[in-house]
């Protein structure tokens, strides 16, 4: 589109156009009612994208102008947060069908994204087979695997041949949408074995699924972290971890769409929570809910930032009769805490990739200590020439030696601090940003202002 009065065709120019001027979005919708049902229809991820970005009560308006079972495609591709916003501005039984279609890890997202008063409006409304459902659901603990998954599987039962394995398979298309895998089950409905849509296709009518199914399948617990099923979906390179109970029972799978959010998700938390806020929050968290995540920390950095500026104070007589100390400190503390935070960073990535066993901890501490060293050395000698070239020659030795300290300390610290985080049985990411500014703060500060009451 080149302008805002063009008029949108598709979900894609829709969505611009919300972006850059929703209420024009708004009322061409609101106008344009056929256009908005085709383009709702056929493309509910762009139709959600544009609903978020206007007014809860006008979402509610144009999601009442679509069929229910095309706002059910749009209510799955929304965020919870936007869901809980805009379902405000719809009747109880219109909220009661879209949720009862809706499917159930989607509805328990939403749960889990609501404050207790959202979730018990919510749980006014939907009907009795939804909350039995959700209750199912939200027993297992947090972040497991059992919140996720999806119950719709296909399976079927063990000594059947390909060609009467097909014939079962027709008829399970209507109830399952995406067949990736195909599970084989005994009668007990444990689970046998494997094998891809795929496979099954292409194999001789007359073999028995058992000459081609892979057995002794991956698997996961439905009480295991999502971690570790996103964890095992991305090491076997699987479309889908098929979900069993303690009794080896099937009940569902975690498929590759929903291990890219987990890992998107523990990304965007790990960030959050390495400055200090929250894990969970995002530009939808409720503004009292943020202020509630992030004030502790807030506290915490003040309090911290107190221990440095006391240890400051320690050398105001030095400062107050060389003001040049003063203005040569934060050199040292920038560059100490720019270099930590590279390391700080190295380190959560491959944490949250899994990359750090046990055994290597000391192999990664001692490289990022080592770039440390070498990074130092550099920086210490070009502080050093700098100084001298601008004549402040008393001052060259006590900044050089007090770079390469912090960059070396930046690193160490940088790398050891969520390894420790981890080790203590904490998120490696927990305001680890936080604790690595005051060490370089510390050793910035305090450290360039003794070294240099030794030299001067």
């Amino acid at each position: 589109m080149e302008n805002e009065t063009s008029k949108p065709v598709n979900g894609e120019e829709l969505r611009e156009l919300s972006r850059r001027n929703p209420e024009l979005a708004y009322n061409f919708l609101s106008q344009n009612n056929d256009l908005w049902n085709e383009i709702a229809l056929n493309d509910p991820f762009d139709s959600a994208d544009t609903l978020e970005e206007l007014e809860p009560e006008q979402a509610g308006e144009l999601i009442l102008n679509i069929p229910v079972d095309v706002s059910i495609k749009i209510f799955e591709s929304f965020r919870p947060r936007a869901i809980i916003e805009i379902v405000q501005n719809l009747s109880s039984k219109v909220v009661e069908e879209i949720f009862s279609q809706m499917d159930i890890e989607d509805v328990v997202d939403v749960f889990e994204r609501s404050t207790v008063d959202e979730a018990e409006d919510l749980l006014e409304i939907i009907n009795k087979s939804t909350k039995l459902d959700i209750n199912k659901r939200l027993a297992y603990p947090k972040d497991s695997v059992g919140r996720l998954m999806s119950e719709e599987v296909a399976k079927i039962s063990t000594g059947l041949t390909v060609k009467e394995a097909l014939g079962e398979l027709k008829t399970l298309h209507t109830d399952v949408e995406d067949i990736v895998y195909v599970y084989s089950v005994d009668k007990n409905n444990s689970l046998s074995g494997v094998l891809s849509f795929r496979e099954i296709v292409f194999a001789d009518q007359d073999q028995l699924i058992e000459d081609v199914m892979l057995t002794n399948p991956i698997y996961i617990n439905p009480t295991a972290d999502q971690e570790e099923a996103a964890r095992l979906i991305k090491q076997y390179e699987l479309l889908a971890l098929p979900v069993v109970d303690k009794k080896n029972k099937l009940i569902g799978q975690a498929t590759i769409s929903t291990a890219l959010d987990v890992i998107q998700t523990e990304i965007a938390e790990d960030f959050s929570q390495s400055f200090g806020a929250g894990a969970e929050e995002t530009i939808f968290t409720p503004f009292q809910k943020s202020v509630k995540l992030r004030l502790p920390w807030i506290a915490v950095n003040m309090g911290l930032a107190f221990i440095v500026s006391w240890l400051i104070s320690q050398f105001d007589e030095s400062i107050a009769s060389d003001a040049l100390l003063a203005a040569l400190m934060p050199v040292v503390a920038l560059v100490g805490g720019n270099s930590g935070a590279q390391s700080l960073a190295i380190v959560i990535r491959a944490l949250a990739r899994n990359d750090i066993s046990e055994a290597r901890v000391v192999e990664v501490i001692g490289k990022q200590s080592l770039i440390g060293v070498i990074n130092g050395i550099f920086m210490a000698i070009f502080s050093f020439i700098l100084l001298s070239l601008v004549g402040l020659n008393s001052y060259a030795l006590s900044l050089s030696i007090a770079v390469f300290g912090n960059i070396f300390i930046g690193n160490l610290f940088g790398s050891s601090i969520p390894l420790i985080l981890r080790k203590l049985g904490f998120d490696p990411a927990l305001a680890s940003n936080i604790f690595l500014t005051l060490i370089t703060d510390i050793v910035g500060f305090a450290g360039f202002l003794g070294i240099a009451l030794l030299l001067i």
